[in-house]
């Protein structure tokens, strides 16, 4: 008898950081259990994404908290030659849709691509 094999979704999305909420493409997060973003070189004062989510695509995005009352952020490193990967908090698990937005305008412009598995 062969082993089952379980085969989880996988996609990944990309968008484009900005400080504007109303600016940054939505990513669905339906059916999705765990996940990254990646980013590439960025300026050394870029602090942190910030999440912001919704039931609804265009519905309207409040920002993420954990159950604790702190924001649900992703905490930036200092640039370096190569980019770097971050893990989703778990709070946004619960969330249909995300939003990524920088919490300064020195990653504004900078692509993150959002790889997330069910």
């Amino acid at each position: 008898m062969s082993d089952s094999k379980i085969r989880r979704k996988a996609k990944s999305y990309t968008v484009t950081l900005a400080t504007a909420v109303a600016a940054v493409d939505a990513v669905p997060m339906v059916d999705m259990a765990g996940g990254v973003v990646s980013v590439g070189t960025m300026s050394t004062n870029a602090s942190a994404l910030n999440l912001y989510v919704s039931d609804e695509e265009d519905g309207t995005y409040r920002q993420l908290h954990d159950s604790a009352g702190s924001a649900a952020n992703i905490t930036l490193q200092p640039s370096t030659a190569v980019g770097k990967a971050y893990a989703l908090p778990d709070a946004a698990f619960g969330a249909q849709w995300i939003k990524l937005v920088s919490s300064t305008t020195n990653s504004t412009g900078v692509t993150a691509i959002v790889t997330m598995k069910g």
